[in-house]
């Protein structure tokens, strides 16, 4: 059976920013934006809430990158900063599912509910498994938890749309340079090879 996988998750202080309508408005608009280019099902709870169920040819951990990246670019520079705690499960089921009982979704909602600290966490119930996908994506999370709004913006389309750094100057209308050093300080290839092997590990072990 195909590997479905399962991302819950919910915006940080989504009632204490002062511009709430705005946070919730760009998860809805990340949202979209995942659903046409991954052919993801999504749903969304209270507008802070969400859930979104990707087929087998998609890497979950590159949309959760996007989500949280997508996010922080956004954030009202100085002010405040809009982020979000994802919980990525994996399981057999076919997709689009025709529920939301799944393997899949019910680990991914209970990882969400037990995220004491972290803002990013993937489930696995093989120890294995776990310690090589726990500490990694600890490493990851505490990069994004630093990005600044430069930093996320330029990481945000490089992970998107992936091309060189004078595309990513050019669509932000910036020099070429503060991309590449902004990407740098995002430790964006650190980033990459965490997308890419969490995703050729977590589909080798289900195979």
């Amino acid at each position: 059976m195909p590997l479905l996988a399962v991302l819950t998750g919910d915006l940080v202080d989504s009632t204490r920013v002062s511009e709430a309508a705005a946070f919730r408005q760009r998860l809805s608009e990340l949202a979209g934006m995942i659903a046409a280019t991954f052919l993801a099902q999504i749903q969304l709870y209270r507008g802070d809430g969400f859930q979104l169920a990707i087929g087998p040819e998609v890497n979950a951990f590159r949309v959760a990158v996007l989500l949280r990246a997508g996010l922080i670019c956004a954030s009202p520079d100085g002010r405040e900063r809009w982020d979000a705690r994802i919980a990525i499960a994996f399981g057999p089921g076919d997709f689009p599912p025709e529920s939301q009982s799944s393997e899949a979704h019910v680990q991914s909602g209970r990882a969400l509910d037990g995220m004491k600290k972290g803002r990013l966490r993937v489930h696995a119930d093989d120890e294995v498994l776990r310690l090589a996908t726990g500490t990694a994506t600890a490493f990851a999370d505490d990069i994004l938890n630093q990005l600044t709004t430069a930093e996320a913006q330029a990481l945000y389309y490089h992970v998107l749309e992936g091309g060189s750094h004078q595309d990513i100057a050019d669509r932000l209308g910036k020099k070429r340079p503060t991309v590449t050093q902004a990407l740098q300080r995002a430790r964006y290839q650190l980033l990459d090879r965490y997308i890419g092997d969490m995703d050729r590990l977590v589909r080798k072990f289900h195979e």
